[in-house]
């Protein structure tokens, strides 16, 4: 005779097969959005624990808690009935506080809204990480930081094993500013970026792949000048 665990969970997967087929679709949230205030940007995490027919979460942001705007979206695992996590990162974000909602998009296009987070900022950075090229490069990688004062940054190009390839130090202004880094006769890898200004320190990683053009025969590669 079948346990009562067993016969359970056997009752559990029929129901869920019968919600997939006779409900419309639906999303239970485990745990409700939340976020978190990091170096970078605010993290944002949440979970679900059913999701019938779900397509994507539409991440959206508004500073004033009442106009919102889209600013990334998640895809959905469409049909679960187990503990979902999820999270995004809302890079170069230095508002004193921002509010946070999923618009939550099914495949039949309905769509529902999640609870709103809020993250106030309470570290005084002296800079943040606006945007960056793609973490997988060929020659060059990157980087535009938002500085909140005049001064001297140092950064470092590594090893994955901490190995100092390339230390720089140069002058910023208030305001956006790019910085580069020269990849092109380093090795295929991983590798690690560290900027710092003061007590304050960021650290990126990236990873130096080959030129699939150069590496075909018969295929010709444009190269431009890149300055490091």
């Amino acid at each position: 005779m079948p346990s009562k665990v067993l016969l359970k969970s056997i009752f559990s997967t029929l129901s869920f097969i019968l919600l997939t087929v006779h409900s419309k679709a639906e999303v239970t949230y485990a745990l409700p959005l939340s976020g978190a205030e990091l170096q970078i940007g605010n993290m944002l995490e949440w979970s679900t624990a059913l999701e019938l027919n779900s397509e994507r979460f539409v991440v959206q942001r508004s500073l004033d808690g009442i106009s919102y705007e889209d600013i990334g979206r998640v895809d959905a695992a469409g049909l679960s009935n187990e503990e979902k996590p999820y999270h995004f990162m809302d890079i170069g974000i230095n508002d004193p506080k921002a509010y946070y909602r999923l618009k939550q998009i099914d495949d039949d296009g309905t769509t529902s809204y999640s609870q709103t987070a809020l993250v106030h900022k309470k570290m005084e950075n002296k800079f943040m990480v606006m945007s960056m090229s793609s973490p997988e490069t060929v020659k060059k990688f990157e980087v535009a930081i938002d500085f909140a004062e005049e001064g001297v940054i140092e950064y470092q190009l590594c090893s994955l094993s901490g190995d100092r390839i390339k230390e720089v130090e140069q002058s910023v202004s208030p305001g956006l500013n790019s910085l580069f880094f020269d990849l092109e006769n380093e090795h295929e890898g991983i590798y690690k970026i560290h900027i710092k200004m003061g007590d304050e320190e960021e650290s990126l990683i990236i990873r130096k792949v080959l030129d699939e053009l150069k590496s075909k025969p018969n295929v010709a590669s444009k190269n431009g000048e890149i300055g490091g």
